[in-house]
């Protein structure tokens, strides 16, 4: 046998569909063993444990992990490679021509869907940002996630309530809103009692008890294990009440939970006096009654008659059925004295505590009634022992118990070989959300240890606590049955079920004094009230659709109930962010901020008014060069910009060869190089503007601003790309003493004789024709020099001189390109340094570093190493010939166009080396990190849609998504030239930089 171990990074998938993905290669033939989960601590526990070797990895790695043959291996990665491609497929959504991508986040869901109700079920430190999508949406969120910090709990519940939204959770298992079940939740009939659940499986052990006494439920909210904790104090639980109480099917309510804080039980019990209808009290602690208890109370108190006895299964009597062995029998069998109780269901875990506490003393266990019971790390004790598998700790990057009980079955394993264990208590949970038929596999565990146990000589009785109703699609009796035949004692009641495992072990149990008649509930009102007014927006009234961010397993059961669920190709965000990206999204500026910048973005203007020397405009001494990107010395600069600054030093005058020009950069001697960012300006691929030059100077009226960039030189071998030769140097000096002047004389008689040229007006009219504004700018250029004609044919030059002009111009369908770009740095600008903003205001490269500055750090760049474009290349250059990406031109995306235009322009793509389809889905792709449409700039095959505008740090580090960007490719060697065209992402780090001096500027401020 051999083992095949890998890492497969940013694989993300949920831990439901992985254990899915895990059965399916651990079938395949001649596999001995397999395990494919994500990498948390829990899981590499257990893959470790079954021996393999495992190397470093982080919690978002995927572990494949195959043991067996030659030829079990190649079959183990073939049913992974199609299990995994199935999963991907089903979880896409879309894909074909024109199909929108699938939302990457719970808002982008929400936005999409229009839904009124929203399940989030990432992994718990996650869980908060999906939560506050549906909050600042408007609309109420079961939060199934555990493992999410109280603070954030309680941060996220105010903000629900600011908002007249229920959040239910973190860590609520179950709700019924409007007869939809969500996450796992019993088939249970429709009614008039309404629940509110602290508590996942004690509301299910309460609707299905109600629904065995022919009582049904209105709604169950969810409020999340801890909302009656002193930290959260009873937030949701009095929205909850209150919403109940507006709800005119609703007549009367019942309140579960796990034991809660004395002082917050206290001041829910006043609060519940003033809401005008009944509340029942379901809420487990020492000296109150057990579940089952508190619902005959609730039954009798209503009106309703209480059953007799509550369903119970029992095995029929055989020579080998030890659970009905008789009394003389019993004494002289082989028997541990320990109760051990192996619990999914955490509220059925303390209900059996409790009770079983009365009778047997202090019980271990992983959720100890008290700080001194509990159990070690490993969870063995030879006393009584509940645990609870569904435990926060224990569902670290595993599904929870109720969906994969693999942990529970391998303990069942232990236990039957303890000889100190009596009895096993163990609960099973039918309903939707559930594992779809998990009898069969208890049962078979059931059997195995009581057969253990037999051939040890010892007796095992086994106590099973179903929860379940008639309805549930795994079947109530079926699974009773199953148990049974293992020899099993199987019983509705968790509480019986408690007492039936002490009774076998040999104690004396009394039944508890049963409710069967009214008795008046001292905060019952003396009579009902109107509680008026339409709560939570409307939720318990309205037809329910879901936006759902998580496991599938759960978006699969709604759609069983014929719900409308639209959901969010959910992944983890960017590794490390968690904490920082926490603290962004939680900033009460950020989304006003957002808001700001992104409405300064769309209205700022562009007019071009004037073609200019840059050292009169930009203050540019001899010797000094501006350059794209962020700053850089010389000896760093990629051969383009190197290129590109020897030939403006000749251009310059400041060297009579390349050689001395060289010389003179690297030693620094009297030259100056500065980004064209600090001084508002911008330069394409290497950006390279010397004092000499001329620039197109653009003003925006609206907020003042101007901006300033080069001529363009046309195609080929050009100072941009980083060429230098004669050519290169001979055509800026016509440009200098041509073109300039001419293109001088033109706007400033356009400017006087009909006002400046709107280039904003060009781009949203060029985007309707073709253009995307980067790459491809033919409508632009044609636009541009429509308006320009007339006055450069009148200016004051040789007729030659405006003939080539002209003609120059016009054969160079990039002319609209140098103007394009000061017109988005106006944009951007405009939404430069508003504190709280995560709107990113600059993208630009160097050829070595990419770099970015956003709204709300100021100045600050955040850079990475630039990514090298993958696209076409011209003649016989390949990819070792292309440098990596490099000029300030993306900022054309920065402010939504260029490659986030890119459906405007499906002729783009045969230039990059996309197609249609593609290019479709890249602009749809951006609207997940972008805070906005554009309101001038719009998409005609979208339906005109605004282009996707203003990227925002904290939703590409939340979706992963990077910006896509168009550009040309410059020769990796200096003097080459362009050498192809293709598309580019910028390096993580630079957002994850920004998002750590987001946050740290939220802890300042």
């Amino acid at each position: 046998m051999a083992d095949h171990v890998e890492l497969r990074t940013g694989a993300y998938f949920d831990s439901v569909t992985l254990m899915q993905v895990s059965r399916t290669v651990a079938a395949a033939p001649g596999v001995e063993a397999a395990q494919v989960a994500m990498a948390t601590e829990l899981n590499l526990e257990v893959i470790r444990g079954m021996g393999f070797e495992v190397p470093d990895s982080a919690p978002n790695d995927l572990v494949v992990a195959i043991r067996g043959d030659e030829a079990g291996i190649a079959a183990g990665q073939a049913a992974l490679e199609s299990a995994l491609t199935q999963s991907r497929s089903a979880a896409s959504g879309s894909g074909g021509f024109g199909e929108a991508p699938a939302a990457r986040t719970l808002g982008g869901a929400i936005r999409r869907s229009g839904a009124d109700l929203a399940l989030v079920s990432v992994p718990g430190e996650h869980a908060v940002a999906e939560a506050f999508d549906a909050v600042r949406a408007g609309i109420s969120v079961m939060v199934f996630s555990d493992n999410v910090p109280v603070e954030d709990e309680v941060r996220l519940k105010d903000a629900a309530a600011a908002a007249d939204v229920l959040v239910m959770g973190p860590d609520c298992g179950t709700a019924v809103v409007g007869g939809v079940a969500l996450g796992f939740a019993n088939v249970v009939r429709s009614g008039s009692v309404g629940l509110v659940a602290a508590s996942g499986t004690g509301a299910q052990q309460v609707m299905c008890l109600l629904d065995a006494a022919g009582v049904g439920i209105s709604h169950c909210l969810g409020v999340g294990g801890r909302d009656l904790s002193s930290a959260v104090a009873a937030r949701s639980t009095k929205q909850a009440l209150a919403a109940l109480a507006a709800d005119p099917e609703t007549t009367s309510i019942v309140v579960v939970s796990k034991p809660p804080a004395p002082e917050v039980l206290a001041d829910l019990e006043a609060y519940a006096v003033t809401i005008g209808k009944p509340v029942h009290w379901a809420t487990l602690g020492a000296g109150r009654p057990d579940l089952t208890a508190a619902v005959e109370a609730a039954l009798a108190a209503t009106g309703h008659a209480v059953p007799e006895t509550w369903r119970t299964w029992r095995p029929g009597v055989s020579d080998d059925d030890w659970a009905e062995l008789t009394p003389e029998a019993r004494s002289a069998a082989v028997q541990g004295s320990s109760l051990r109780g192996l619990f999914c269901g955490g509220t059925l875990a303390d209900e059996a505590m409790l009770v079983a506490g009365e009778v047997l003393g202090d019980i271990k266990s992983n959720i100890p009634l008290r700080p001194e019971l509990a159990l070690g790390a490993d969870l063995r004790d030879p006393g009584h022992v509940v645990i609870d598998f569904g435990d926060d700790t224990m569902t670290v990057g595993r599904a929870h118990p109720m969906i994969d009980p693999s942990l529970r079955l391998e303990r069942i394993v232990v236990e039957a070989a303890d000889p100190t264990c009596g009895v096993l208590l163990l609960d099973l949970v039918l309903g939707h959300g559930a594992h779809a038929d998990p009898a069969p596999e208890l049962a078979d565990a059931v059997r195995a240890a009581r057969a253990t146990a037999a051939a040890d000589g010892r007796h095992l009785d086994v106590v099973v606590s179903l929860t379940g109703s008639e309805g549930d699609p795994q079947g109530l009796e079926r699974s009773a049955g199953r148990l049974v035949q293992a020899g099993a004692v199987v019983m509705l009641s968790n509480a019986a079920a408690t007492r039936e495992a002490l009774r076998l072990l040999g104690h004396d149990v009394a039944e508890p004094t049963r409710a069967t008649s009214y008795t008046a509930y001292p905060n019952e009102p003396a009579a009902q009230e109107d509680a008026g007014g339409e709560q939570l927006h409307g939720l318990l009234s309205n037809d329910v659709s879901v936006a759902s961010a998580g496991v599938s397993l759960f978006s699969d059961a709604l759609r069983a109930q014929a719900v409308s669920v639209t959901e969010a190709a959910w992944q983890p965000p960017m590794a490390g962010t968690a904490g920082d990206l926490a603290r962004v999204l939680a900033d009460s500026r950020r989304d006003a901020a957002n808001a700001e910048a992104l409405r300064r973005m769309t209205a700022a203007g562009a007019d071009l008014v004037d073609v200019r020397p840059a050292h009169e405009v930009l203050g540019l001494e001899r010797g000094t060069f501006l350059h794209a990107g962020p700053p850089i010395e010389f000896a760093r600069a990629s051969g383009p910009l190197k290129g590109a600054l020897i030939g403006a030093m000749l251009f310059e005058g400041l060297a009579d060869t390349a050689e001395e020009a060289e010389a003179k950069l690297e030693k620094g001697d009297g030259v100056t190089l500065e980004p064209c960012h600090h001084r508002d300006a911008v330069g394409p691929m290497a950006g390279v503007i010397s004092p000499s030059m001329w620039v197109y100077e653009l003003r925006d009226e609206v907020h003042d601003n101007a901006s300033w960039c080069s001529l363009n030189e046309g195609l080929g071998k050009v100072l941009r790309y980083g060429a230098y030769g004669p050519e290169v140097i001979d055509r800026l000096r016509w440009m200098n003493t041509v073109l300039g002047p001419i293109l001088q004389q033109a706007v400033r008689a356009r400017v006087e004789q009909q006002g400046p040229i709107d280039i904003k007006a060009i781009i949203a009219q060029m985007l309707q024709m073709g253009d995307e504004g980067h790459n491809r700018n033919r409508a632009g250029s044609l636009m541009l020099l429509r308006e320009l004609l007339p006055t450069m044919i009148t200016a004051d030059a040789p007729s030659a001189d405006i003939a080539e002009a002209v003609r120059f111009s016009g054969a160079n369908e990039h002319f609209f390109l140098n103007l394009g770009m000061p017109a988005c740095k106006l944009s951007t600008l405009a939404a430069h340094g508003i504190p709280g903003s995560s709107v990113v205001t600059t993208m630009a490269r160097n050829g070595t570093d990419f770099g970015i500055r956003v709204s709300g750090t100021g100045d600050q760049w955040f850079t990475g190493p630039a990514n090298t474009p993958e696209g076409l290349f011209l003649g016989a250059y390949g990819p070792d010939d292309a440098n990596p990406d490099i000029g300030d031109s993306a900022i054309t995306e920065t402010a939504g166009i260029g490659g986030f235009a890119m459906a405007a322009a499906p002729a783009i793509v045969k230039f990059v080396g996309g197609d249609v389809p593609f290019a479709l889905r890249a602009t749809q792709t951006m609207y997940e990190i972008t805070v906005g449409e554009h309101t001038a700039y719009q998409v005609p095959i979208l339906e005109f849609r605004g282009t996707p505008t203003g990227i925002d740090v904290a939703a590409v580090a939340r979706t992963g998504i990077l910006p896509q960007i168009n550009t040309g490719m410059a020769g990796r060697v200096a003097g080459t030239g362009q050498v192809g065209a293709g598309l580019v992402t910028p390096p993580e780090q630079c957002f994850t930089q920004a998002l750590t001096a987001l946050a740290a500027a939220t802890r300042e401020a």
